[in-house]
Order: C-alpha cells, then sequence, then structure tokens
C-alpha cells in the first residue's frame, strides 16, 4: 500500500482554563489513501513546525527547528531550547540556549502523531496524546 500525505484539519474550542476539546478530520491522498502527516497542538494543524511549546509557562519551548526526516512512521527535526538552570529558583534563574533534538512518532488512523520526543540537555521527554501532550507549535 502506498501512503501519501495528507491534510488535516483540527476544530479546537478551548474552555475556561485553556483546556480543549480536539476534533481531528483526515482528508484522503489522491490514491485515496491516507497517511500520518499532521502535529496537532493547540491551534496548529500542520506539519513540520518551526516550534513546538511543551509547557504552558514558555519555560519549554523548542524554537527554530528543522526537520531532518519527515516519514510516514516518525519524523526528525533539531532546534534550539532555553535552558532555565532555576538557580535560586525559575522565576529568577538565568536562561541559555541549548540543541534539541524532537521525534514524532506513533501516527493514529486519523493522520496525526500521538507521541512526541524531546532530547535536550541529557534528558528525554515523552508526551502522548492521551497524557501530558504539547502546549502549541507554529509554522
Amino acid at each position: 500500500m502506498r501512503i501519501t500525505q495528507v491534510a488535516a484539519v483540527a476544530a479546537v474550542a478551548f474552555a475556561s482554563g485553556g483546556v480543549g476539546a480536539l476534533s481531528v478530520f483526515t482528508l484522503g491522498g489522491h490514491d485515496g489513501h491516507s497517511g500520518p502527516v499532521a502535529l496537532v497542538v493547540g491551534n496548529y494543524d500542520g506539519t513540520k513546525p518551526s516550534v513546538i511549546q511543551f509547557s504552558a509557562d514558555g519555560g519549554d519551548v523548542v524554537t527554530g527547528i528543522q526537520w531532518s526526516s519527515w516519514g510516514s512512521r516518525s519524523a526528525t527535526g533539531h532546534g534550539t531550547v532555553g535552558w532555565d538552570n532555576c538557580t535560586p529558583n525559575c522565576a529568577a534563574g538565568s536562561t541559555r540556549d541549548l540543541p534539541a533534538t524532537i521525534t514524532l512518532s506513533a501516527p493514529d488512523a486519523q493522520g496525526q502523531w500521538t507521541v512526541i520526543t524531546e532530547a535536550e540537555h541529557g534528558r528525554t521527554t515523552t508526551f502522548s496524546l492521551s497524557g501530558h501532550w504539547a502546549q502549541g507549535a507554529t509554522p
């Protein structure tokens, strides 16, 4: 079976406190098959975002993402994260830019990635659509 890229459209309705309801509709490719290509985060519903925000307070944002691969089973990108040393506390700590690697995986039948892995500063964090998910993304 040949997999083609598709467009995904998300409708996000935000309730108070930033909690949202998410609906995804997959549009078939020209040969009738669809494939996973969309990252649906907040109001972003597209491919190859250049920024992904992992925390609501802006403390974990990967910027300048350049995608080295974007396939039907996984995608890998490299960017920069501002790492806060939280000394003496996170509000007063200093921030320095460090390299980060983003991996998208586990596509579902609706054509969206369901797992994001962020590797930076010697740690790896996995976000899943059914659990803790990223907060936002931009093209």
